[in-house]
Formats: structure tokens, sequence, C-alpha cells
């Protein structure tokens, strides 16, 4: 064999870049790695990381930003609805038409209408919602000006008023500054709802306004949770801001086009241009890093200094025991080779220490040593199973031998002695195959004799209460099966089937194969079981061992699924089929490929 060289002089080592890596200590080559493979590549990594933040800090203030915008102009587009939705309502509402469109005669006439048609309907509940302000305006000068009703010509130096005929809207909305007299000293914003009465048909002109408190419209806006500076603007009224400072809108509308950080939407509502600006915080490096100032240090701590610890602990971790196995291996010149005392670690080079250890035990010791422990476990298990096989037998022998007397005595007691030497001789049959247990393995051919020769001894019993038909392939006569195995099944078909029943009966044993399996099937007419029964008992069969068998009061079937299921290494399939009172049937599926012949 040719000799493999580890000098540093050898191979590769011989060249310059591998010479130089080759004569590195390992704490060396570690630092190298670190720097190269760790350091740099996370500096980029980090490097792209922050961008990345960058980036999504962005899109998350515009996403704020949006929703923000979104959930403003919603309730607005609500708020006017609702309005649109009450005005419909009493436009449509024909009592309150025909209050409006009467020509009363006398004040008095008016004021019964008034509690007749208003004070008790809906009209007062939709005006007092929210606490806005709701005023039907009309030109019928019979109409007493107060509370809900006022007459037209009041409306005329409104501004809104004045907008709403010039243009001849149906419905509109107006938010603006109201010049109040001159006893008050600030200007009163306004925004309110108008809508034209035009259900019914009358020379009556009837406009309907809802006017809303802006103080309630600020209480509802702020509760709408957003992140941003918002403010809501119609014309140069601001009709809400989320900031405690009075806003000016020029002052909003020169950040708005100065700034970077701002999302505005405008939109049409009721014949109105609605303006609402959302602002975030002019983000730089410096804030992007402070507001993630935690999530930095973390990288810090996580990619600097915590590798470096890692690193040496690793590097110290490997190298100290890789000095362990030099020394030990070092021991070797001298042909003495002392086995590792402390291995730390499950690694590879825990590993690698417990597999010199291992060799040196094999080494120092007699090798023999695991052969024989494995012949001792072979002895031992071969024994265990001679003792379970004996078992099964010694249960065998006297069970059977119980049942075939139990027939003779049976049978001299109501016939008397005539047939006693033709029933001794089938009992001749049966006992020849069980005292001779030579070998547990028998044909399908020689067990056939035996249930023929225990049917007949029962036929004996029974007359003409018991019937029997024997099938038997000739392709299965010659396949080898567990000796008394089969019959044990036709006398649980024959005791426990056909003896509780008063009416003729029927065994039948049919051995056939099919779809690469051995096929036997044992049925009898007899009484059967219940469904749960069977069940009960198919889940004995198919996990019967030595210790439920010691446990069971009536061994025979498991006796005999334990044998087939033995010889046949867990192969063979055991299934019932059975209903109470018909009659019951057991069959056994054995893989071709695990069947012998003789």
């Amino acid at each position: 064999m040719k000799e493999i060289s580890f000098s540093g002089r050898s191979g590769m080592a011989k060249g310059g870049k591998g010479a130089f890596l080759s004569r590195l200590k390992l704490n060396k080559k570690f630092l190298i790695m670190y720097i190269f493979c760790v350091i740099m590549p996370l500096v980029i990594t980090d490097a792209l990381l922050f961008r990345s933040v960058f980036e999504t800090e962005l899109r998350n203030q515009h996403y704020y930003r949006e929703n923000a915008i979104e959930a403003y102009s919603n309730y607005l587009e609500d708020l006017l609805s609702y309005d649109d939705t009450v005005a419909t309502a009493i436009d449509l509402n024909k009592n309150l038409n025909s209050f409006i469109n009467y020509k009363y005669q006398i004040p008095y006439d008016y004021y019964n209408s008034y509690v007749n048609t208003v004070t008790d309907s809906f009209f007062s509940t939709l005006s007092d919602i929210n606490q806005d302000r709701l005023v039907i305006y009309s030109d019928n000068q019979t109409m007493l000006s107060g509370h809900y009703f006022h007459n037209l010509a009041e409306a005329k130096r409104e501004a809104w008023y004045q907008d709403f005929t010039h243009y001849g809207k149906q419905e509109a909305v107006y938010a603006y500054y109201d010049n109040v007299p001159v006893v008050l000293t600030t200007d009163r914003e306004r925004f309110i709802f108008v809508r034209r009465m035009t259900n019914t048909r009358s020379s009556i002109t009837k406009i309907v306004t809802i006017e809303h408190k802006l103080s309630r419209i600020a209480r509802d806006m702020a509760e709408i949770p957003v992140n941003c500076e918002m403010y809501l603007c119609s014309g140069d009224l601001v009709i809400y801001s989320n900031r405690d400072i009075d806003p000016d809108y020029q002052t909003i509308v020169e950040k708005a086009s100065r700034e970077q950080y701002v999302t505005v939407k405008e939109f049409e509502l009721y014949e109105n241009t609605f303006k609402i600006y959302a602002f975030t915080e002019d983000m730089t490096v410096t804030t992007v890093l402070k507001n993630n100032l935690p999530i930095l240090l973390a990288m810090v701590i996580f990619t600097l200094f915590l590798p470096i610890l890692i690193m040496k602990l690793l590097e110290r971790s490997i190298t100290d025991r890789i000095r362990i196995l030099e020394k030990a291996f070092g021991e070797g010149e001298n042909e003495i080779f002392q086995p590792i005392k402390e291995i730390r670690g499950t690694d590879e080079i825990s590993s690698l220490m417990h597999n010199y250890n291992r060799i040196v035990d094999i080494n120092n010791e007699l090798t023999n040593t695991i052969y024989k422990d494995k012949l001792r476990e072979q002895e031992s298990d071969l024994a265990r199973k001679n003792a379970e096989l004996l078992a099964l037998q010694s249960q065998i022998n006297p069970h059977f031998l119980f049942n075939a007397l139990e027939s003779i005595r049976m049978h001299s007691i109501l016939k008397g002695e005539t047939e006693t030497a033709e029933m001794v001789q089938r009992l001749a049959v049966m006992e020849r195959q069980n005292v001779e247990w030579h070998e547990d393995a028998v044909t399908i051919e020689e067990e056939e004799e035996f249930i023929e020769a225990y049917l007949q001894l029962q036929s004996y019993r029974f007359g003409d209460r018991i019937s029997f038909d024997i099938d038997i392939d000739e392709e299965c006569k010659k396949v080898l099966i567990p000796k008394l195995t089969l019959v044990t099944f036709v006398e649980n078909a024959c005791i426990h089937g056909i003896e509780s029943k008063s009416s003729q009966g029927w065994i039948f044993v049919r051995v056939y194969k099919e779809d690469d399996q051995l096929v036997i099937e044992v049925e009898d007419t007899g009484d059967g079981m219940d469904e749960t029964e069977a069940e009960l008992l198919l889940e004995r069969m198919n996990n019967v061992n030595i210790d439920s068998i010691k446990k069971a009061k009536h061994v025979g079937i498991l006796n005999a699924c334990l044998r087939i299921k033995m010889m046949f290494k867990d192969k063979a399939e055991f299934a019932i089929e059975s209903e109470k009172g018909i009659g019951m049937s057991v069959i056994i599926k054995i893989p071709s490929d695990m069947i012998t012949t003789a």
C-alpha cells in the first residue's frame, strides 16, 4: 500500500499559498475567517439592512398617511350621507309637506297644526340627533318663524343661500366663515347641508338645512386613530386639525408645497371641494437611527461583540481538544496507547475522541469478547423461543385429548358400546398426531387427515346435526403450517358454533391461492357472534403474545394464532366474518413469499 504523508512539506503544502496557510495556527485561521467571512459580510449586510429599514419607514409613512386620509374622508362621507338621508325622509313626509303648504288664517291655527304635526312626530327626534340644528325655510307667509321653521326671507342674507339660488342647485354642502354682527368679536365657522324640497307639487318654496357644530365634528374626528399631522379643509376654511394650535390655511398650503412627507387628497362632495392634508415627520438618517436605536444596538451586539466572543469560545473548544488528541496519538510512538479520561461535548471532535478510546479498547482487550456476548445473547433468545414453543405445545396436548375423550364419553352414554371401536380408531389417528410432536410443522395434507378424523369423531356425537365439507386445492396440500392449528379453528367452529344449535349445521374448510396469497377459510353455520364480540376476538387474535395466552381462560384459538404468526414472521393476516344466528367464518391470509413446502 502506498504510504500517505501528512507532513507539512508534502503535497499542497509545498506551494506558496498552501504553505502559508499550513504554517498558521488555528487561532490565526479563525481570525482570518472571522474578518473575511463574518465581519465584511455583516458590514455589507447591515448597510443593505439599514437601507431596507429606511425604505420601509418611507413606505410605512406613506401607508399611514393614506390610511388617515381614507379614515377622514370616510367620516365626512358618512356624515353628509346621513344628512342626505334625513333630508330625504323630511322631503318624503306627506304630513310635513301638507303642514308647510297650508295657508293659515290666524296664528292659532298654525300653532294647533304645529303641535299635531311636528311636536308629536319623528321630526323633533331627527332634529335633536347629535345636537345639530335643523331648519326648514319656506316662503309661506302664514307660518310663524321660530325653532324648526323660518321664513325664506331670513335666509336671503346667508352666503350659502345666495350661492344655492344663484346656481340653481338642488342640494349642496357649505363650509365658510360667517361674518356676524359687531357685538361678537370673532367670525363664526359654518358647516351646513342644504337641500331643496321638491317631492310635492306646490307653489311654496321649501329648503331643508342641517347645520353641524364644528366642535362636534372635531370631537368625532379626534377619536379617529391616526399618527399623522392632519388637516381637513374646505376652501380656505380649516374644518379640523389634530394639532392644538389654530392652523392658518396659507401656512398649510406653503408647508405642503415644500415638504416631501405629505399626502393630499382633494375630492368633491355635494358640489363642494374638500382637501385633506396628512403630514408625517421629516425622516433623516439621524431620525431613523433614533427611532431604531434598540434595534441598532442589538445589531452591534449580535454582529460584533457576540460573534467575537462566540468565535473565541469555539476556537478554544476546538484547539484545546485537538491538542489533547495530538498528545494522545503522540504517546503511541512507544506502542502504548492510553484512553482519554475526560471527553467534553458531543460534536465531531468528541466523537473522534470516543472513537480513539474505542480503538484503544479494541487494541488492548480481547476482540472476541463482543462475539461471545452476541453468542450468549442469541442462545438466550433461542432458549426463550424454545420455552415459549414448549409452553404452547404443553397447552395443546391436554386440550385436544380432553375434548376427544369427552366426545367418546358422550357417545357411550347416549348410544352404548356398539360403535366404540370405530370411535377409538378415529381417536387413535388424533392421538398419533398429538403424541408424535418431534416436528412443529406439518403439511396441510397431513393436517387435513387430522381434521377429517376429528370431524368424523364429532359426527358420532352429533349425528345428523353436523355435516362438513373439506376443499383443499392440490397446489396447497404440500404447504407447511404449524401442527394442530387448522384443527383448532375447526374445533372452535364445532363446539362454539354447531354444538349450541339444535338444527343441522355445516362446517366448511377451504384452502386455495388468491392474489399471491395462501387463503385458509374455516366456516360454520352455527349461532355466530355479534359485531362487538367478533371485533374483540379479532383484536385479540392480531395482538396475541405469550403473556396474553397465560392470562386467557380459553387458549385454543389464541394459541393457534400465535404459532401461525411466529412461523410466518407476523406476516399472516386474520379476518372474521360473522352474523348472529347465521354463522361465522375465520379467514387466514399468508403471503406466498413466506410459505414453504415439504
